[in-house]
């Protein structure tokens, strides 16, 4: 997402009301499905900060309506960068994890903390997804991870990334969609609502930088989040601002706002996503 910002200066004012208009959907099960008094939801993501990228919704659902949440993280981003000065004490492992413990006490979620592997960066040296794969199932199935943590919560809904892109391309993301779905396929809890966040923002799907799914619905990120006018896209970027050893990052989330009010989604089935995009599935570059 680094240089978006300065591409949106450079575009015309007609162009940019041109684009902010496209294929905007109406809000469908989603809102819905949370509105339920029982309703629960489950975030699955990969790295401490993801959550981020669907932080409205939490907002929404999770302080807004007082829905109970989980968030289920798979890493600790240890593989990141610290941009905390002079250094991340005791390590960067450990300091995200404080920051992610924050964000879901902020979001008024639960949170299940994982120690899986995470690439290292630079990205181009980044595994291929397969073999970050068989590094993740050698430590511990997280379909497995994913099974319990929906039978022991019975969510109502269950959200996480697209299975081919994963929002940015990171194929971590991209993992934790897969084994996501992997997991609610084989959990003895079947989740009414399974939810895939896609990046189908204008600017992302002029730059041919969006996911490749089909939005099924969207979502008013402008909604209120209990104060009366605060909506939950303000509430989420707020809470964003916990994760500082991230701050270029977060930075850059927040100098979206604009592009921002309107999120998208793909319901999907589960047993369909597991049959054509398995956690083992070798990545085409």
């Amino acid at each position: 997402m680094r240089g978006t910002s300065a591409l949106l200066g450079q575009l015309g004012p007609a162009v940019v009301a041109l684009l902010a208009g496209c294929a905007t959907l109406p809000q469908g099960t989603l809102g819905s499905a949370l509105a339920e008094e029982e309703a629960r939801v489950l975030w699955v993501g990969a790295h401490p900060d993801d959550e981020a990228l669907v932080g409205p919704i939490l907002a929404h659902a999770c302080r807004g309506l007082g829905r109970r949440c989980r968030l289920l993280v798979l890493t600790h981003g240890d593989g990141g960068e610290c941009l905390l000065w002079p250094n991340c004490h005791p390590t960067l492992a450990a300091v995200r994890g404080q920051e992610l413990a924050e964000v879901a006490r902020r979001f008024h979620a639960e949170l299940e903390h994982h120690t899986y592997w995470n690439a290292p960066l630079p990205w181009e040296s980044f595994p291929r997804r397969e073999e970050i794969a068989a590094r993740w199932i050698a430590a511990g199935d997280p379909a497995e991870v994913v099974a319990k943590a929906i039978d022991a919560l019975k969510p109502t809904v269950l959200l996480t990334f697209d299975a081919e892109r994963g929002f940015t391309g990171h194929p971590e993301h991209q993992l934790a969609a897969r084994f996501a779905m992997a997991g609610a396929a084989r959990a003895t809890w079947k989740v009414p609502h399974v939810y895939q966040a896609l990046n189908h923002f204008w600017i992302t799907r002029m730059l041919g930088t969006s996911d490749p799914g089909v939005p099924t619905e969207s979502f008013d990120t402008h909604v209120a989040c209990g104060s009366p006018g605060r909506a939950c896209l303000d509430v989420a970027l707020r809470i964003s601002e916990a994760h500082r050893t991230q701050a270029r990052d977060m930075g850059t989330v927040r100098a979206l706002r604009p592009q921002m009010g309107t999120f998208y989604l793909r319901k999907v089935d589960v047993d369909e996503e597991t049959r054509l995009h398995p956690p083992t599935e070798p990545e085409r570059r």
